[in-house]
């Protein structure tokens, strides 16, 4: 369903207006972003660089209406101070809202075996899925590959996907990247590129 700009705008206003302690924090979730938006080292909050060098990692709370806050230091101050595992609470957000929910598509081979798996949620954060490690492992367990061409389209695959197979992913990749509002990386990683970088400060 469209909502309108409006909507939008007005729930950000009010959320914008939240003191962390009336932060609803059923709500906090993981986002990948791209790693400039850290590059001039005045991102309001708490943030992840990650060894797929382009990607960042870091937390929103939804709004009404499609709109997001990101996560700010008084947040994190403020859940730590009451000895909340916010990391942990928004990893398991995240699997209560993607349980059950439209917005996962698979690619499927000629034998009707799953090849990918695209997963493009209302929310927007088709790429935190990604992070659901032990769900993809048991998906694909001779290993798989990931990408997240756009900031609301995250695709994994079968490690072993070669010929015709891995063109049709690839295609999908590229139209995805091309066409998106919010371009992501046209690149494909390893789950483990996804964790945080070793040399991380």
């Amino acid at each position: 369903m469209q909502i309108p700009l409006s909507a939008t705008l007005s729930s950000l206003r009010r959320g914008l207006d939240l003191r962390p302690d009336q932060m609803d924090t059923t709500n906090l979730m993981p986002i990948f972003v791209p790693s400039s938006f850290f590059s001039i080292g005045n991102w309001p909050g708490p943030y992840s660089r990650l060894r797929a060098p382009e990607i960042g990692l870091t937390w929103t709370l939804l709004l009404p209406n499609q709109g997001m806050r990101y996560v700010d230091f008084a947040m994190q101050e403020y859940w730590e101070a009451n000895q909340l595992d916010w990391k942990a609470l928004a990893l398991g957000n995240l699997g209560r809202r993607t349980n059950g929910q439209p917005g996962l598509r698979a690619i499927r081979r000629a034998n009707g075996e799953v090849s990918a798996l695209a997963f493009m949620f209302e929310d927007g954060l088709g790429p935190s899925r990604l992070l659901c490690r032990g769900t993809l492992e048991q998906q694909f367990p001779a290993g798989y590959r990931v990408s997240m061409p756009e900031m609301s389209c995250g695709i994994a695959f079968g490690g072993d996907l070669e010929g015709q197979e891995m063109a049709t992913v690839q295609g999908v990749i590229d139209a995805c990247y091309r066409n998106g509002t919010r371009p992501l990386s046209p690149r494909t990683y390893d789950p483990d590129d996804l964790l945080p970088s070793l040399t991380a400060s």
